[in-house]
């Protein structure tokens, strides 16, 4: 009697048990590829950063599925970058093989790129016809030295501002995890840390992804509904940078003998108003082969009397640019003079981004580089574009100058390092200043710093009063002896 029983309790576990098997589907065999589940009127919004895009600074990267294109091969999507002060909206239409861009307006390319980078990178491993599955240890071999093998390392339950997804961790182990948070459910990833392949040191990020919002509507989102700030496109006939057959490339020492700056740059005469992409590297004086972490720096264009024209950090809503490692890739739309233009590439100082700097190491150089006009321009004649009178000479400084006024006024540095830091831009010429005495700065005097001049500084760094009404400050100081210039 106990044997039949025992039997038929097996017998009712198995059909049990096979019912359960044949209702649940293994989820180890899923299978996964990005954009996969991808239909019309599917939005997400993304937190993003690319290594190669500012050195991994964040940006909002945002997408509407408006339409399948015409031969059924493809999405066309409506897409929104939110990048610091800019704002570019435009259609990046991808495949349905793969959620690569295969065409862009202008205006949207560069952040077309960098989701192609970031929130489509697994389509790298994972295709509509090679689809891997979830439970898989690999689903290939990154493109580093040595190449890590990418697989599952689990599934986790994760929360973004998105929501709350039961995901599966895919990633790799070197040195550190880099990690990406995928459920079956979205085309794409929910969250992402991926980091940069170095051979000493703590690596940083590659790329970061997290999902702020997605959902499906049959109109246009009304996040999407906003116009790009100024024009990033450039006029077709504009040439492309080629860091191989046409560039310019040099190496110089900073004006304070801290550092060596080497750099390149695309085209070798690039145009007004045309792309132009530098590659620079912030080497140790001592030993070229080894670079400086944690570089704030900027780019400038100055005209011929070293009047700023032009930051490239503050053209992206930001005090600084930075290079984690020492080096740094950029694509900037160029804004200066014909027949050259000046540029000063200022080392701002070493800290981590979005930090005050220690201005140490700090330092600049200045590049003379031949340009020619913009497409746009009519007539052949080139011509300098700038001033070159001195008998109505008015107050000129510098905008990114503002960060140590800031810095002063908030008592982030002292009495001692502010002065010497207008010393030395006045000695350089880099602020412009009318006195009676000429403009090369020599000593600080011994008299205190009043503290409405600390008042005028911090207002001034916050755009609250101008230039001018700022300078007086600085020439009651020259006329008390807190500076001091030569005649």
């Amino acid at each position: 009697m106990k044997t039949s029983y025992f039997s038929l309790a097996i017998i009712l576990a198995s059909i049990i048990m096979g019912s359960i098997f044949m209702v649940v589907p293994n989820a180890f065999a899923t299978t996964w590829y990005p954009g996969e589940s991808l239909k019309q009127g599917d939005y997400y919004k993304y937190n993003v950063c690319w290594t190669d895009w500012h050195n991994c600074t964040p940006l909002e990267i945002d997408f509407w599925v408006k339409n399948q294109t015409s031969d059924g091969q493809g999405w066309n999507l409506e897409m929104l970058a939110i990048d610091g002060s800019i704002v570019q909206k435009g259609i990046v239409t991808i495949g349905t093989e793969t959620p690569d861009p295969t065409s862009t307006d202008p205006n949207i390319t560069d952040y077309a790129n960098v989701y192609k980078n970031t929130i489509a990178w697994l389509d790298a491993f994972s295709s509509k016809d090679n689809a891997q599955t979830f439970g898989s240890p690999s689903w290939g071999r990154t493109g580093s030295v040595g190449g890590q093998s990418v697989g599952s390392m689990g599934q986790q339950s994760v929360t973004v501002q998105a929501g709350t997804f039961q995901t599966w961790i895919l990633g790799w182990h070197k040195d550190v995890d880099n990690m990406l948070w995928v459920t079956p459910n979205l085309a794409f990833p929910v969250k992402a840390i991926v980091y940069t392949d170095v051979t000493s040191g703590t690596p940083p990020p590659d790329f970061t992804l997290e999902l702020l919002q997605t959902g499906n509507s049959p109109t246009e989102p009304s996040f999407l509904n906003t116009q790009s700030t100024t024009q990033r496109g450039v006029n077709s006939k504009c040439p492309a940078p080629d860091m191989v057959n046409d560039v310019g490339h040099d190496s110089q020492t900073t004006d304070s003998g801290n550092m060596i700056v080497a750099y390149r740059y695309s085209p070798a005469t690039p145009h007004i108003g045309c792309t132009m992409e530098w590659r620079l590297s912030f080497e140790k004086t001592f030993d070229q082969s080894q670079k400086y972490s944690s570089v704030q720096y900027d780019i400038y264009t100055v005209d011929d009397q070293g009047h700023q024209i032009d930051s490239v950090a503050q053209d992206g809503g930001r005090t600084a640019l930075f290079a984690p490692v020492g080096d740094d890739d950029l694509t900037i739309v160029l804004k200066g003079t014909t027949p050259v233009t000046h540029f000063i590439i200022a080392a701002l100082g070493i800290g981590p981004a979005g930090t005050t700097p220690d201005t140490s190491l700090a330092g600049l150089i200045n590049i003379t580089v031949n340009t020619s006009p913009s497409f746009a321009a009519t007539g052949t004649t080139i011509t300098n574009t700038t001033s070159t009178s001195n008998t109505t000479q008015s107050t000129v400084i510098p905008s990114w100058i503002k960060n140590n006024a800031g810095w002063w006024s908030q008592g982030q540095i002292g009495d001692d390092q502010f002065v010497q830091g207008l010393q030395y831009m006045i000695q350089k010429g880099i602020i412009q200043i009318p006195t009676q005495s000429g403009t090369s700065s020599v000593a600080s005097g011994t008299q205190l710093i009043p503290a409405w001049i600390k008042n005028d500084a911090g207002w001034w760094s916050q755009g609250q009063i101008g230039d001018d009404q700022f300078v007086q400050g600085l020439q009651y100081m020259i006329q008390k002896g807190i500076i001091k210039l030569k005649s």
